[in-house]
């Protein structure tokens, strides 16, 4: 289950602070990257809000700007990264598709410890799976599940799931958890192929840079460029 640019760009001022020195602030032709920008500069809770801008095939460009007092955006990082197999556009579980929108997330996660990040951070131990039937699409944990129950799940353990899921972010694709729309999407790690699933991911070095600049209320935004 969790086996889960450029076009014309216009230029945006860059204010201090941000660890890409010199670099400009530029979304692509797409006019979503800009509405997004504008959108969330008046929300005081949205203070981050990631970008995946699908290139073709599998490949987006990854970027995450940070909000500043003065409601100023600021492109704090940028990185290659991978989508699905089979591009955008996920409508079903098991399609090799990422899902196409502006999510949240449900948490942060992962194998490896807290590396910073102002997120909910839930360790993926021994007792963490993902599931099937009514768990569809929730994270749980088998101490908190009568033993009865359990053994009628299909339980995948997300600890073995390194290097991918030593890092992450479970993105709220299908919050409302209908089953067969697909399930368990994340922003994580790269592992060894040069495509997900129907997940977003990025170098583990990437990755946790974003996981210590997040907090809950980062939005995740997924488009064509």
């Amino acid at each position: 289950m969790k086996l889960l640019i450029l076009a014309m760009c216009f230029l945006l001022t860059l204010t201090k602070g941000s660890n890409i020195a010199h670099a400009a602030i530029t979304t692509a032709s797409n006019p979503i990257w800009q509405e997004k920008l504008n959108e969330y500069s008046a929300n005081n809770r949205v203070k981050q809000v990631i970008f995946v801008q699908y290139q073709g095939g599998s490949d987006a460009l990854v970027r995450l700007y940070e909000k500043d007092s003065a409601r100023s955006w600021q492109l704090t990082l940028e990185c290659d990264g991978y989508v699905g197999k089979a591009g955008l556009g996920k409508t079903v579980e098991g399609d090799m598709k990422t899902p196409v929108g502006d999510f949240g997330i449900f948490t942060a996660g992962g194998i490896e410890p807290n590396p910073g990040t102002k997120a909910s951070y839930l360790l993926f131990d021994e007792h963490v799976f993902c599931a099937d039937g009514q768990f569809y699409n929730k994270l749980i944990d088998d101490r908190k599940i009568p033993h009865e129950l359990l053994k009628t799940l299909n339980l995948d353990p997300m600890n073995d799931g390194a290097p991918q899921f030593n890092y992450g972010l479970f993105i709220d694709y299908n919050k409302e958890c209908i089953r067969g729309r697909g399930s368990y999407i994340f922003l994580h790690c790269t592992g060894d192929a040069d495509y997900t699933h129907g997940c977003v991911a990025v170098s583990e070095a990437d990755m946790v840079n974003i996981m210590r600049r997040v907090d809950n209320n980062v939005r995740i935004c997924i488009y064509p460029m």
